[in-house]
C-alpha cells in the first residue's frame, strides 16, 4: 500500500505540472517593484488626512526617479471615516463600485492613473473581498447578497449562488480596468470566488489591457492569482522585524528549500477553530533527504490510481481519511502537496466535508484543478506593520536605515519586492492626530503605531541622513533593474540559479553577519554580501563557479556595483581569495557589497 500511495502522489504532482503550464501572468509582472501608498497620509496638502489623487499625482515624478514600477493604492473607494483605528481606511468599504469623493473626482483619479502609466508605473487597487460596512446602501438595495459578518461589517453571500451578485462583482472590477486603466488588484483577506476573478482577468485581456491579481496571503486562488502580497514577510505586524525568517541571514539557503514537493498534507479544520493533520511522504520517490516528518493524528489511504491521466482527462482520486474527531463539526478539508513553507491547495475551497460530523473516518473524491503557480514575492513592510499591540514608543517602519535588510534580504532577492511608502528614506513615524492604538478606536488619539496611519513628512528629506538612505535605495533599485534577468522573480515550482558564497572574516564570528549569495546565468553572476553590524567588515570571499554555466571561463571582469569604481579583469583562480570590504550598516553605501562578475574568455570544451 505504501508504494501505491507514493505512486499516487507522483501522479498528482505530474497532473499539477501539466496543468500549471497554461497559467501565465502579464510579462510586465516580472519587472514589478511595488510601492504601497495609503492615500490620505501619503501627502498632506491641507493638513492631516487631506491627501488625495491630485496631491499623490504631484509625487509621481519623485516615484519615477526612485525607480518603482508599481503602486499599490490603498485608498480609492467610498469608505467609512472612523471604523478602524479611528481614521479613514480603505478597509471600511461602503461601496467598491464608487470612488470616495473626499479623495478627489473621477477625473482626478483617471489623471493620476494616466500619468503613472506615462512614467512607466502600474497602478493596483485594493479590494475588500469579504463585505461592506453595516450601513452600506448596497445592503438595503440587495439584502439577498449578504450573509453573516466579520471585522464589524456585513459579508457577501459568496456561496449562496447569487447570480446577480456575481455579475455585479465582475462588471464592477472590469469597469475599473476599462474606464480608468487599472492594472490589477490586491485582494484583502481572501479570494472567495476565484472563478469571478478569472472572468475579470479574461475580460481585461480581451480589451488588450491584461491585469494581475495578487492575494494578501496563502489562500488558494485556483490559478486566478499571480503572486502574493506577503509570500515571505520580513516582519511581524505587532512585533517588528522577524529575525527567524531565513532571508535575514542566509538567502540562498532559503531558496534552496523550495526545490521539491516533499509531502502531501491533509488538514481538517473544525468549527471550534481546532485542526487535525495527516501526511503522505514522497521523499523516497524524489530521492531527497529532509528533516523528520511532521506528526499528524489522521491516517490517510489512497484507494485508487488514475489510469493514464492526461491534462484533458483525469480520473478523480479516492482518499480514505481515518482518525477524525467524531465530536467536532468539520468546517473545511484542505489537501495540498507542499514543500518546506511551500503550499498548493488541492480540492475545492469551502465545499469539501463542510458540516460533516459524527464519524471517525470518511472517504472522498479529489478532483484536480489548476493550482496557483505563483511568482515569488517578498514583503519588507506594509500598512499592517504596527498593528494593535505594537510598542507605542517604537517606529513601525521595518528597515529603519538598514541597507543590509533593504538590499541583501529584500531588493536583491529573485522575487517581486513590496514595501511601504516612506521606507525608502527611513521616514520617522508620525501618526495621524485621530489614530488610536486600538483597532476599534479605543485609547488616546495620536498614540497609535499602525503604519497605514502614518502621515509622511516630506520635509524630512532635507536631513542628510534621510537623503543618504534615499540615494542608497535608488541605487539598489537601479542595480536591480540594470540586471533584471538575474533578479527576475521565479515561480514557486522552480528553483533560482543561486548558491551560497563562503566568507572569511577576521575577528568576527561566522554567524554574526549574513551568508553571501550569488545569482548567476550563462554570461554573468552577481554576489551580494550583507553587513548588519555597526563596524566595517573586511574579509575574503571564496567564490566558486563550479556547477554554474560560467565554470569554463578563463578570464573575468569584476565590477563593484555598490561603491562604484572601474571594472577590473581577474583570473578565475583569483575568485577563491577575493577581498571584500563592507562599511557599517545604516551608513551611506554601507551594509553591503555587490559585485558583478562577467565573462571575458572561455576555454574550449570541444574534444
Amino acid at each position: 500500500m505504501a508504494n501505491k500511495i507514493v505512486l499516487g502522489i507522483a501522479v498528482m504532482i505530474w497532473i499539477f505540472t501539466q496543468k500549471i503550464a497554461a497559467q501565465n501572468p502579464p510579462e510586465w509582472v516580472k519587472d514589478l517593484i511595488i510601492y504601497e501608498i495609503a492615500t490620505r497620509g501619503f501627502t498632506s496638502p491641507n493638513g492631516p488626512e487631506s491627501g488625495g489623487f491630485k496631491s499623490a499625482q504631484e509625487k509621481l515624478p519623485y516615484l519615477q526617479k526612485l525607480g518603482i514600477t508599481g503602486i499599490w493604492l490603498t485608498g480609492t473607494n467610498l469608505c467609512d471615516a472612523r471604523h478602524f483605528y479611528n481614521i479613514w481606511t480603505q478597509y471600511a468599504c461602503i461601496d467598491p463600485s464608487k470612488l470616495d469623493p473626499s479623495l478627489g473626482t473621477p477625473e482626478a483619479f483617471k489623471a493620476f492613473v494616466d500619468e503613472a502609466h506615462l512614467r512607466g508605473i502600474k497602478v493596483f487597487m485594493d479590494v475588500i473581498t469579504h463585505g461592506v460596512m453595516n450601513d452600506s446602501p448596497l445592503i438595503g438595495e440587495h439584502p439577498e447578497w449578504f450573509r453573516g459578518g466579520s471585522w464589524g461589517m456585513t459579508d457577501y453571500d459568496w456561496y449562496g449562488k447569487r447570480k446577480e451578485l456575481d455579475e455585479w462583482w465582475v462588471k464592477t472590477f472590469t469597469d475599473w480596468v476599462t474606464d480608468y486603466g487599472i492594472d490589477g488588484y490586491r485582494l484583502d483577506v481572501g479570494i472567495y470566488r476565484p472563478d469571478l476573478w478569472k472572468r475579470i482577468k479574461e475580460n481585461a485581456a480581451t480589451t488588450g489591457h491584461p491585469i494581475t491579481v495578487f492575494n494578501e496571503s496563502w489562500v488558494d486562488s485556483e490559478g486566478a492569482g499571480d503572486f502574493l502580497q506577503r509570500m515571505v514577510n520580513l516582519t511581524g505586524h505587532s512585533t517588528g522585524p522577524n529575525m527567524n525568517v531565513l532571508l535575514h541571514r542566509d538567502v540562498a539557503k532559503h531558496y534552496q528549500q523550495f526545490d521539491y514537493f516533499r509531502l502531501v498534507e491533509v488538514r481538517l479544520d473544525y468549527t471550534d477553530r481546532s485542526s487535525d493533520y495527516g501526511y503522505f511522504d514522497v521523499s523516497p520517490v524524489l530521492d531527497v533527504t529532509y528533516p523528520p516528518n511532521p506528526k499528524g493524528a489522521l491516517k490517510l489511504t489512497l484507494l485508487n490510481l488514475p489510469v493514464q491521466p492526461t491534462p484533458e482527462k483525469q480520473e478523480p482520486l479516492r482518499l480514505r481519511i481515518e482518525g477524525i474527531n467524531p465530536g467536532k463539526v468539520i468546517k473545511l478539508v484542505s489537501i495540498r502537496p507542499l514543500g518546506v513553507e511551500l503550499r498548493y491547495n488541492y480540492g475545492v475551497q469551502g465545499s469539501l466535508l463542510a458540516g460533516f460530523t459524527g464519524s471517525t473516518h470518511y472517504e472522498m473524491e479529489i478532483k484536480p484543478f489548476l493550482p496557483d503557480r505563483l511568482l515569488y514575492s517578498t514583503q519588507l513592510s506594509c500598512h499592517d506593520n504596527g498593528w494593535e499591540g505594537f510598542p507605542l514608543d517604537k517606529n513601525p517602519y521595518v528597515a529603519q536605515g538598514s541597507r543590509s535588510m533593504f538590499g541583501y534580504s529584500f531588493m536583491f532577492t529573485p522575487s517581486i519586492p513590496l514595501f511601504m511608502s516612506g521606507e525608502e528614506f527611513n521616514a520617522d513615524y508620525i501618526p495621524l492626530p485621530t489614530h488610536t492604538p486600538d483597532l476599534w478606536g479605543k485609547g488616546e488619539p495620536g498614540k497609535g503605531r499602525w503604519l497605514y496611519a502614518s502621515m509622511i513628512d516630506w520635509e524630512q528629506l532635507k536631513q542628510p541622513s534621510k537623503q543618504d538612505m534615499l540615494d542608497d535605495v535608488m541605487r539598489m533599485i537601479a542595480i536591480r533593474k540594470a540586471d533584471a534577468d538575474l533578479f527576475c522573480p521565479v515561480t514557486i515550482d522552480k528553483k533560482p540559479l543561486m548558491k551560497s558564497v563562503a566568507l572569511q572574516t577576521a575577528g568576527l564570528d561566522k554567524d554574526s553577519i549574513p551568508v553571501p549569495y550569488m545569482l548567476y546565468n550563462d554570461a554573468k553572476a552577481i554576489v551580494i554580501c550583507g553587513n548588519t553590524t555597526d563596524k566595517t567588515v573586511k574579509g575574503i570571499l571564496n567564490i566558486s563557479l563550479a556547477d554554474t554555466p560560467l565554470k569554463n571561463a578563463t578570464e573575468l571582469q569584476v565590477t563593484d556595483l555598490w561603491n562604484g569604481g572601474k571594472a577590473r579583469r581577474i583570473k578565475v583562480a583569483d575568485l577563491h581569495k577575493f577581498p571584500v570590504v563592507m562599511k557599517p550598516d545604516k551608513t551611506r553605501r554601507g551594509g553591503m557589497a555587490v559585485l558583478k562578475i562577467e565573462t571575458v574568455g572561455f576555454r574550449s570544451t570541444a574534444l
